[in-house]
């Protein structure tokens, strides 16, 4: 009888100190934990290898022992330093909660299909436009380049080689290729817009980037892509803004009380 109860003692300790990896000072180190960084690691490439989880092992010993000589320097008892470990904590949960959502909120089919159906609609009126430019940072100089095409004592693409401070496309002769007007910055967009295809705008056009000749070469309907093509974007889509609903009513639902003074102490 006794033989069995030892046995049965052994066997019920025996699994929690198998569940230990290593104790430091008395502090565990669990298996799990080594699992849960390999796990990490391998999804960056490292190989789960006895050799590796002993790296691993080495590392949060390290940890262990530099996190407990914090402890007992009273580094916690920081007020900055509880306030960090705080935001991690909060971080870490943040994190756990969206990894969640997401795994539990994968867009249906139905949803799917609605917003592929949007994106079609979209793209029915739509144009693309094939367009080349040449930039320069002053006006004087794209007024002067644009007179020496428009006399043809100039090739434009020459000129974009020659000139264009958007060294890219200037050595493709000035060429953006087929992109919609919105891709571009305001100004250049409404340039390109109200421009004739197959020549040149009249005016170089300004933007934050400097001065632009401008020149539409074709223009044609946008193609929207096929639903197999546009399925993993539409499914990020949706499931980005299905999480910015979700967000927007937790703040609604919560009670938040702003100081007045809050948006002054930083003064």
């Amino acid at each position: 009888m006794k033989r069995l109860i030892l046995a049965a003692a052994v066997a019920l300790a025996f699994p929690v100190s198998a569940q230990n990896a290593a104790t430091v000072n008395g502090q565990p180190i669990p298996q799990s934990e080594i699992d849960t960084m390999m796990q990490a690691m391998s999804s960056r490439g490292m190989e789960d290898t006895a050799e590796n989880r002993k790296l691993v092992l080495d590392q949060l010993i390290t940890g262990e022992i530099l996190s407990q000589e914090a402890v007992n320097q009273g580094l916690d008892k920081d007020e900055q330093t509880r306030m960090l470990i705080e935001n991690s904590r909060k971080e870490i949960l943040i994190n756990s909660l969206i990894a969640q959502w997401m795994e539990d909120n994968t867009p249906s089919d139905a949803e799917i299909d609605k917003a592929y159906e949007e994106l079609v609609a979209d793209a029915k009126d739509a144009k693309e436009f094939n367009i080349r430019h040449i930039l320069v940072a002053e006006e004087e100089d794209a007024k002067d380049i644009l007179k020496q095409i428009k006399d043809k004592k100039i090739d434009f693409a020459e000129a974009a080689k020659n000139h264009s401070v958007d060294v890219g496309s200037g050595q493709q002769g000035g060429d953006l290729g087929w992109a919609e007007a919105n891709n571009f910055v305001p100004e250049f967009a409404e340039a390109v817009l109200d421009a004739k295809i197959k020549e040149i705008v009249p005016e170089p056009v300004q933007s934050q980037f400097g001065w632009h000749i401008i020149e539409v070469l074709d223009e044609r309907a946008v193609e929207a892509p096929s639903k197999e093509e546009a399925t993993p974007g539409l499914k990020q889509m949706v499931q980005q803004q299905k999480l910015q609903d979700y967000v927007e009513g937790l703040r609604e639902s919560a009670t938040v009380v702003e100081a007045e003074e809050a948006a002054t102490d930083a003064k």
